[in-house]
């Protein structure tokens, strides 16, 4: 199937036109949410191919979950990129590349690829020994993948917690030495895992010139999805592959940048440009996911943080978001139940095919899973299955590749197991992709590893956290428990943690198409609740079409300015470049200072004495600020001059 360039082309705005056409350098794309850029990226990678500026085996294309890959290589099969049968790119996670990267190299050498811990927990646990930790693994696993992630050892953990403000579930030292043991153990055990995969083949690529040549040799032209989330680990990857060759597509969104908690660096991508250089920084603006009344939400949170926010609503317009205070947690969780019955009707023969409840803890699910089941409304569920676990099991007894693929045909024409059936499906997926090296049940199981293969869905409602949806996108959402305390959550004490958190609650609001409800309690167990900060001001009425117009022109006018302007700033551009400095000082919200409608009277005063700022601040906090304010605003009244010789 011959790809023609132009067709690539068609249905493409400007900006998503001029990322898939651009010239074959340096290019980093900030991508908003529901921008396209997946569709971009393939379109990219199809328009290369198709205009021979890039051969599909030369292509590397890294994302960050085993559906985002998937989803990529569906895309380009129905461009015609690496359809069945034919020479396609390499698309997959930095886990998965790693491991087929090591397997080949293994194989070359006539050597085995370790085994990788299936049971970490387990392997937390005996690390732990003793310690109050050894009944809570995960928590220690959160500290060894962090540390893991930032190529941090153990010797180095205590004082990494301490300069990066992190904290922790145990003292420092308890967690470095549990650490120490985990390492040890997977030695003793000669097992690997995960994050093993990638640094062997970073240290492999740095150590071995020669292995690096042929890498990079291979993989010619690299693009990278979600590229806010990398972390240093990812990031030393991608470095080695690149081996300083320009010929690069990065694309993210610094505004999605959730996962700082699990080691991920959003600098890396913000400095990017820098560290290739002569890069090429496109924008993709436009919002084509959400109706207009969400964009307007969730780039009222957005700009809590003092970061621009580049996000334009290009729908029609739609239902307006529903705000919804409830007494207490309990009574929220009934609230929610009730909503859902309430957008049912509107939903068509299948209503709950589209709907999630996102929170932003696990602790919120319970009594909200409780509600819906009771009000009828099915849970669907993405939990760990170990009827999954246990056919990957049976998979991986099988010695060579012709078993595997018996194994899998019998299955899926005897069998009426549905895991042992999914499983099945999964192995001819395994061996569609032509993985290097050794191919038998042991490498299938490494893959399902690698590619975090082990759950299984059922249809309803999907109840999860803001974590756990980002990259997907539902009809109708509640965003649950909205409130202080939990957004932001009350762990985020640094200045650099609380603006995550408003990235968080950004990705939350714009998972949703059409229908969007907040809701949040005014106390929570024992603690007070209320609006999340992040929400104030947020009018529970829809802006007007009039409101609506001003605002995207506004937005568009902003999306479009050049990062480097000669343009004097505005006095409310003063005011907020004040607010937000000296909330990075005091190690608070922009918000805490003042709220946006504040900063907005401010810019319209005239004020001739430090008392005029008492009805916005309080008499006591005016004497604080009222001097810098005085100072700004006076310089742009002219009421001082300026023109210092």
């Amino acid at each position: 199937m011959r790809v023609d360039a132009n067709e690539l082309l068609r249905g493409l705005d400007a900006q998503q036109r001029e990322a898939v056409i651009c010239p074959p350098s340096a290019t980093v794309v900030h991508a908003g949410a529901g921008s396209g850029k997946t569709r971009v990226l393939t379109h990219r990678i199809a328009y290369r191919v198709a205009t021979g500026s890039a051969l599909p085996e030369n292509i590397l294309a890294i994302t960050f979950t085993r559906e985002a890959a998937g989803e990529m290589r569906r895309r380009l099969a129905g461009l015609g990129i690496g359809a069945r049968g034919a020479m396609g790119p390499t698309v997959g996670t930095f886990h998965a590349v790693a491991l087929a990267m090591l397997r080949q190299r293994l194989t070359d050498l006539g050597q085995l690829v370790p085994n990788i811990v299936h049971n970490r927990n387990a392997l937390a646990t005996s690390a732990a020994g003793s310690h109050f930790l050894g009944q809570r693994p995960r928590d220690l696993l959160m500290e060894i993948d962090w540390a893991h992630a930032r190529m941090i050892e153990p010797a180095d953990y205590a004082a990494a917690v301490k300069r990066n403000q992190r904290s922790v579930p145990a003292p420092a030292a308890d967690i470095a030495e549990m650490y120490k043991q985990y390492e040890a153990l997977k030695k003793k055990r000669q097992v690997v895992d995960l994050d093993d995969l990638l640094a062997r083949v970073v240290a492999d690529m740095n150590n071995d010139a020669a292995y690096a040549e042929v890498v990079r040799w291979r993989f010619r032209h690299i693009f990278v999805d979600e590229a806010q989330d990398m972390n240093p680990l990812q990031y030393a990857l991608f470095t080695a592959i690149r081996g300083g060759r320009p010929d690069v597509f990065v694309v993210g969104d610094p505004l999605q940048a959730i996962y700082g908690w699990n080691g991920a660096d959003r600098m890396l991508f913000d400095t990017l440009p820098e560290q290739i250089g002569q890069t090429t920084v496109l924008k993709l603006p436009n919002n084509y996911r959400c109706s207009p009344h969400i964009v307007h939400a969730a780039r009222h949170a957005a700009r809590q943080s003092g970061e621009p926010v580049e996000i334009v609503a290009v729908r029609e317009d739609g239902p307006p978001v529903h705000l919804v205070g409830f007494d207490t947690a309990e009574k929220e969780a009934v609230g929610i139940a009730q909503l859902l019955w309430k957008y049912a009707p509107t939903a068509g023969a299948d209503p709950w095919s589209s709907v999630a409840v996102l929170v932003r803890t696990n602790n919120q699910v319970a009594a909200i899973a409780k509600e819906l089941k009771k009000a009828g409304i099915p849970i669907g569920s993405s939990k760990q299955s170990a009827d999954i676990t246990a056919a990957i099991g049976l998979a991986a007894q099988c010695g060579s590749r012709n078993a595997l693929a018996t194994w899998a045909a019998d299955t899926l024409a005897e069998s009426l197991d549905e895991a042992e059936r999914e499983v099945a499906a999964m192995v001819f997926e395994f061996l569609h992709l032509d993985q290097p090296g050794v191919v038998d049940g042991r490498a299938f199981s490494a893959w399902t590893t690698a590619n975090h293969i082990s759950k299984a869905a059922d249809s309803g409602v999907d109840l999860l956290t803001f974590h756990g949806a980002k990259g997907r996108e539902w009809n109708c959402v509640v965003v649950a428990g909205a409130e202080s305390g939990l957004l932001p959550h009350g762990s985020a004490t640094s200045a650099d943690a609380k603006k995550e958190e408003i990235r968080l609650a950004y990705v939350a609001l714009t998972r949703a198409a059409n229908q969007l409800y907040v809701t949040y309690a005014e106390k929570r167990g024992a603690r007070n609740g209320g609006l999340s900060p992040l929400l104030e001001g947020l009018p529970k009425r829809a802006p007007s079409p009039e409101e609506f117009a001003r605002e995207e022109a506004a937005a568009l006018a902003r999306a479009a300015m050049p990062r480097t302007s000669s343009a004097q700033p505005t006095v409310y551009d003063k005011l907020n470049t004040w607010r937000r400095h000296l909330a990075r000082s005091s190690n608070v919200l922009p918000q805490e200072i003042c709220s946006d409608a504040d900063l907005m009277e401010l810019s319209t005063m005239t004020p001739t004495a430090i008392e005029d700022f008492a009805p916005i601040f309080g008499a006591i906090t005016a004497q604080r600020v009222g001097p810098a304010l005085l100072e700004i605003l006076a310089i742009n009244s002219g009421l001082i001059d300026t023109n210092i010789a």
